[in-house]
């Protein structure tokens, strides 16, 4: 091995590491680590921690949650190494009746650079089945892009009276509704757009076998 090169799994915790800092502008715990990577221990990620220290890509600063620096020369030339980065799960939205909105973030999932690009990207986890019809199923994570106008036909997610719901968004006529994928849900009607909120736009799901 070269001096400076990462493994594989080296350089997924030093992906997420950037893509944390990108976005929050602060750099993870080790626990938001495991739980966006899917370490069980977070021993596991403290080991690779050491390791990726030893390489010269981070320092470790004892004594603080937060404590790791990335070294400044080394980012540039990791990006076109990174392939992957996280996003946060920011709660759950109903794919039925609409569940009141969680923004806590409980987790963060790794995507792929090469399929998901751009900014505003988050994610939400499924309760409900109104939009199997398109393959979005109860438990799914789907992934979502902040935008806050919808345009005919577009699957986004809606915030009612303080509760959120996925959602396809139809003008006609004489009236504008969210429509379900699934005949079993009824349309919602809306006496306009200003009486809801539009938080994003779907862009992707994420399912585990």
């Amino acid at each position: 091995m070269e001096k400076y090169e990462l493994t594989r799994e080296q350089q997924r915790v030093f992906s997420f590491i950037l893509q944390h800092r990108k976005e929050t502008g602060l750099p993870p715990t080790v626990r938001e680590i495991a739980n966006a990577l899917g370490y069980r221990s977070p021993n596991n990620v403290r080991q690779h921690l050491r390791l990726i220290e030893q390489k010269g890509f981070i320092r470790l600063l004892s004594g603080k949650a937060r404590g790791i620096e990335v070294v400044a020369s080394m980012v540039e030339d990791q990006e076109d190494e990174v392939c992957g980065y996280g996003i946060p799960i920011i709660g759950s939205v109903a794919a039925g009746k609409p569940i009141t909105a969680i923004e806590n973030i409980d987790g963060y999932v790794t995507l792929d650079k090469s399929i998901f690009r751009g900014e505003g990207l988050f994610a939400l986890r499924i309760r409900g089945d109104s939009m199997n019809g398109i393959g979005i199923l109860n438990g799914d994570i789907v992934v979502i892009r902040r935008k806050s106008t919808a345009e005919n036909g577009e699957v986004v997610v809606v915030v009612i009276d303080g509760d959120a719901t996925l959602k396809r968004f139809v003008k006609e006529k004489n009236r504008i509704c969210l429509r379900a994928e699934n005949p079993a849900y009824s349309d919602i009607e809306l006496s306009s757009v200003s009486s809801i909120q539009i938080a994003g736009k779907l862009v992707g799901v994420i399912r585990k076998y």
